[in-house]
């Protein structure tokens, strides 16, 4: 038995000793991270080539490509827009933002002979030399249009401090902004393994730029001349290098911005911005080639700006309209909000392909917790903004899509009416030069005012503190009430009376009776006694 026993023994501890071996090392391959090399072979052309009634899209030599519509983010052409590859210096977008978003642009940003040492001579630059004042904005414009790396290691330092710390924030904004796989390591996109993103993930993030005036001004400006500074006495012109901005055959009409980027290891990258009819397309290449980023490049701006239009939902959406009198039989209330309605917003879109209709779009309706969405809303600059945002609450989002594909987005907004106050409205009397007469311009605006539906007379508002009007209501009962009291008890009141007189008179003759027999009493005594003293003497 003891042998069996001590058998047992050996056999459990074997078994607990490779299971402990073996799960270890199935977890640290489980754990192994994504390399550049694992996401590299394109395992595939073009995801939007799948989707069911999708506009054909051209042929692109550039490895990786993507197009969205910038307002709605919808995904209009996608050839590896998830592959990670080096964006060399289009990353110098998230840098100027950053910039822009921090800082004053008469900032004066000093350049460090750190600064200065840590960019490769054979890089771009403009011989910015170590002790240099630049402003913020003539910085930005060496950023964008020179391509200066010594500029965007000056802007990092000015926002952040140390170029380290600015990286950081440069993370953090990206994932803010929607980028999801992507991770920088510098602010200026020279080469280094752990500085990555997608063609993705640079569209999300120039979103920032397009809806930048500053940004757009900037980038949009194709030759600059930095002025003099501390330590250089002659100007220095920094002209853009993106092809598809300049005047000339590689024009591109509508475009208003972007940003070139190159080095041995990435390739040509190039991210550009272009609108045409109200329609606004970031097209982003990367592990190209020159000059084919920019004949690629034009030619999916054509593909999206001919195949694709937008749509406003609240002008074609029929399932999620409601009408006050339907929906909330009361117009009004003197003790609650005024009025209360739900509608779509009026200035959401979808992007459709330009044959299709709004009825083959698909809607999503999902129920949003408005306790939580107004903690997320960004506090209102501007005291009609408070007025909106006290006036307005999302219900919902309707998320639409074409064959499984997003295309847009909408929300459902709650619209309160004035809260707690009431207004009387007339029709404000015209003052005329005599008793009898009007002119003819108020002849005019009188008629105006009588026979078109749409005008809105003049107004004249009363507030009423709705605690004194209960109060002044209840006084007026409690009076009211008092003198109905006072009519019906008339009658009975009067009887009372009738009879406290008779009692006063009857009690008044028994008083008298009894003063005199008292007046009598003490006559009697007074003439007992003087009889007995006469006797006496």
């Amino acid at each position: 038995m003891k042998h069996h026993s001590r058998l047992r023994v050996f056999i459990f501890t074997c078994l607990f000793t490779l299971f402990s071996t073996i799960q270890p090392l199935a977890t640290a391959e489980s754990e192994v991270p994504t390399t550049m090399e694992e996401t590299s072979p394109f395992p595939v052309d073009s995801t939007t080539d799948n989707i069911a009634g999708w506009p054909a899209a051209p042929t692109i030599e550039s490895h990786a490509a993507v197009v969205i519509e910038a307002e709605t983010g919808t995904v209009l052409y996608d050839k590896n827009m998830n592959m990670r590859c080096y964006p060399a210096s289009i990353t110098k977008i998230l840098t100027a933002i950053l910039g822009i978003e921090n800082c004053s642009l008469q900032d004066m940003l000093y350049y460090s002979e750190e600064n200065i040492a840590s960019v490769p001579r054979d890089s771009s630059h403009i011989a910015i030399n170590p002790g240099e004042e630049l402003t913020m904005e003539n910085s930005l414009y060496g950023l964008l249009l020179a391509s200066a790396n010594e500029c965007a290691n000056a802007i990092a330092e000015h926002v952040s401090g140390s170029i380290p710390a600015f990286v950081e924030r440069m993370n953090e904004r990206a994932k803010e902004l929607g980028a999801i796989d992507t991770h920088f390591a510098n602010a200026n996109g020279l080469p280094d393994d752990n500085h990555y993103t997608t063609c993705y993930d640079m569209a999300m993030i120039s979103r920032a730029a397009v809806f930048n005036e500053t940004y757009r001004k900037i980038n949009g400006t194709t030759s600059y001349m930095i002025p003099p500074t501390n330590l250089q006495p002659e100007s220095r012109p920094v002209n853009t290098m993106h092809r598809l901005i300049l005047g000339g055959s590689s024009h591109y009409d509508g475009c208003f911005g972007g940003k070139t980027g190159y080095t041995t290891v990435a390739g040509s990258t190039l991210v550009t911005f272009a609108e045409r009819d109200g329609m606004t397309l970031i097209c982003v290449v990367m592990q190209s080639t020159s000059p084919a980023c920019f004949t690629d490049s034009a030619a999916l701006l054509d593909y999206g700006f001919h195949s694709f239009k937008k749509v406003n939902i609240a002008e074609n959406e029929t399932n999620y309209t409601f009408h006050k009198n339907a929906f909330f039989p009361s117009s009004c209330s003197i003790f609650d909000r005024v009025s209360m309605d739900i509608e779509l917003s009026k200035d959401s879109i979808i992007v459709l392909p330009i044959h299709a209709e709004f009825s083959d779009a698909e809607a999503t309706i999902i129920f949003t917790n408005s306790e939580t969405e107004e903690e997320e809303n960004l506090e209102p600059s501007t005291s009609s903004e408070q007025t909106e945002l006290l006036n307005r609450s999302t219900l919902a989002t309707i998320t639409y899509s074409y064959s499984g594909h997003y295309i847009g987005s909408a929300t459902l907004d709650i619209i309160y009416g004035d809260v707690d106050t009431f207004s009387f409205t007339k029709n404000t009397p015209v003052e005329t030069t005599t008793p009898l007469e009007t002119t003819k311009q108020e002849e005019e605006s009188l008629s105006q005012e009588y026979t078109d539906p749409t005008s809105v007379a003049p107004k004249h508002i009363i507030k009423i503190d709705i605690r004194y009007f209960i109060a002044g209501v209840i006084i007026v009962l409690f009076i009211i009430a008092f003198l109905f009291y006072l009519s019906k008890t008339k009658a009975e009141r009067e009887r009372k009376k009738r009879i406290r007189r008779q009692q006063k008179r009857q009690f008044g003759t028994y008083s008298r009776l009894n003063m005199l027999y008292r007046l009598k009493r003490r006559n009697k005594r007074s003439s007992f006694k003087t009889r007995r003293r006469n006797t006496w003497f």
